[in-house]
């Protein structure tokens, strides 16, 4: 028992960076945090009074974060969120909001003294029940990054509009998921300077007119749904360098002759990177093979 509270007591006295290092290990890799107090970053607060001062002091702890809105609303939730964003000390910020299903004028209330913060937003509507979405995505001066993740009402030009409307006025944005966007959508948000789409959902037809109206972007992650026999308009696009394609099969359309119509029309001279998944392997080696010289 002695020699057990002599290692913690050894612990509790590292120095200050150690602490640092080792506390930003503990965090995971990838991906957002919960406000767990069986996990990291609020385990690290309970071990002792020196390691919760260092950890409440390390705004790159905390700059991650979910938030699971089916709970949120009770005081107890809004404090600990509160208590939690208030440790970023204006440190650029990443948020995952899961399934919305009520009004967000209250959480948008909660997140207003840190919106300029916000780098990056991922975030989910119930459309069946979540009210005026649009207000989260208003004004937010520093996004960098969006995914927008509708569950149902994809078609629904009433809830989709405004949500379109507040994206196009996110003039910082660089990087767009947004599992809704159409033809209509790519028009309403061309003035923007997108660097990535991920992922686009669309004919070969509509993704011309995609790069087309995104002449900024380096990266598409797009599926390729083939059902149409439109012809592609001729298009190069000087800037993509990642291409990532995963080819959904609709009817009896041959997917290699599809293809072969999207990337006869399409010229990428800086390509650099080409990913295919589905598809027939005729259809794969053909498209890799167009691109053999330019690609890796």
């Amino acid at each position: 028992m002695n020699l057990h509270e002599e290692l913690v007591f050894d612990l509790c006295r590292l120095p200050t960076e150690v602490l640092y290092h080792i506390f930003i290990h503990c965090l995971p890799q990838t991906g957002y945090t919960l406000p767990n107090s069986k996990s990291p970053p609020m385990l690290l607060t309970r071990i002792c009074r020196r390691w919760r001062e260092v950890a409440a002091g390390m705004p790159s702890l905390w700059c991650r974060l979910t938030m699971n809105i089916d709970y949120w609303n009770s005081r107890q939730a809004v404090f600990c969120y509160d208590s939690w964003l208030k440790r970023t000390q204006g440190c650029p910020l990443s948020l995952e909001i899961t399934r919305i299903k009520n009004d967000t004028t209250d959480l948008r209330t909660l997140l207003q003294p840190y919106i300029s913060q916000i780098f990056s937003l991922k975030v989910a509507f119930d459309s069946l029940r979540a009210v005026a979405p649009e207000i989260l995505l208003n004004d937010l001066p520093a996004l960098q990054e969006l995914q927008v993740v509708i569950y149902c009402g994809f078609e629904d030009h009433d809830i989709l509009s405004p949500i379109l409307t507040a994206i196009s006025r996110l003039f910082t944005l660089r990087s767009l998921n947004f599992n809704a966007l159409d033809g209509h959508g790519i028009k309403c948000l061309s003035h923007l300077k997108l660097t990535n789409i991920n992922p686009f959902k669309s004919s070969p037809a509509n993704i011309i007119n995609l790069l087309q109206n995104f002449p900024t972007l380096s990266s598409l992650n797009i599926r390729v749904l083939i059902d149409d026999c439109l012809p592609c308009e001729p298009f190069t696009h000087s800037t993509i360098q990642l291409l990532s394609i995963e080819i959904i099969l609709r009817g009896l359309t041959h997917s290699a002759l599809t293809l072969g119509r999207l990337f006869d029309a399409l010229t990428l001279p800086n390509l650099h990177v080409l990913r295919v998944e589905g598809g027939s392997w005729p259809c794969v080696e053909d498209l890799i093979s167009h691109y053999r010289h330019l690609v890796r």
